[in-house]
């Protein structure tokens, strides 16, 4: 069949009509882009908010990542990840009020619950345990904590109980023992995971709170420079904090 002008139009028409009923029925809107989302009743993605505030942190973007923290807690307002987000913006953004606030709602929140199928680990909710010590100035028990946390994933290891200790693991760890205060031993999973290939997460490493305690470490810096990303001040990141 010959095709003509009148059938282009015509099946012009139809794909538009599909995309349309696409957009409106079926396809996911992130609220964070699409504003017209939250009019038609879509809930933003939990896990994609909260790769954009990490993003936006990771850039210097602080009153992003705030604004970001906000949508996620009016579509996830009981979710541990955000109370864990809501404080931590909190502390980065020099809010000391604020951020001993919502470590403290957050410290409460953790205090009652005991588990979350299928969304948080029994070792991913004591990681938030952690913290919430942490926020509220119990330092010792908090670093008791990260220690217990980083034996039971190298025992995992050891053991094999189905974990390996791939450039991820090794990033984990270091966090952990960071946190708890293992400098050394830290810094040499840090170097590990880089060699194993760890991505470099757009820079996050450079702002990841569980990573700190290593900032006064020239080597920590000169094993995530020599990647070719982030250096020991926000600038090298690219980044640049908005209004």
């Amino acid at each position: 069949m010959r095709m003509t002008i009148r059938h282009v139009v015509l099946v012009s028409a139809v794909l538009s009509v599909g995309s349309f009923v696409y957009m409106v029925g079926f396809a996911p809107m992130n609220e964070a882009v699409y504003g017209r989302a939250g009019a038609i009743n879509q809930t933003p993605g939990r896990l994609a908010l909260i790769a954009t505030i990490r993003r936006s942190l990771a850039q210097g973007q602080l009153s992003t990542a705030d604004r970001m923290v906000e949508v996620l807690k009016k579509h996830n307002p009981e979710d541990t990840s955000t109370l864990y987000y809501r404080a931590l913006v909190d502390r980065m953004m020099g809010r000391e009020d604020a951020a001993l606030s919502s470590w403290q709602d957050f410290e409460e929140h953790m205090s009652t619950l005991t588990s979350w199928p299928r969304r948080y680990s029994e070792m991913e909710l004591d990681y938030y345990r952690a913290w919430c010590k942490a926020g509220i100035g119990e330092i010792e028990l908090s670093e008791g904590m990260f220690r217990a946390i980083a034996d039971r994933l190298e025992l995992q290891v050891a053991n094999g109980d189905g974990v390996v200790m791939s450039s991820g693991a090794l990033y984990n760890l270091a966090c952990y023992r960071a946190m708890s205060g293992e400098i050394s031993v830290a810094l040499g999973h840090w170097e590990r995971a880089v060699e194993l290939g760890y991505g470099l997460d757009g820079g996050w490493w450079a702002v990841d709170p569980d990573l700190e305690p290593l900032h006064d470490e020239s080597r920590f810096w000169e094993i995530g420079s020599g990647m070719g990303r982030g250096e020991r001040n926000g600038d090298a990141l690219g980044g640049v904090e908005d209004e």
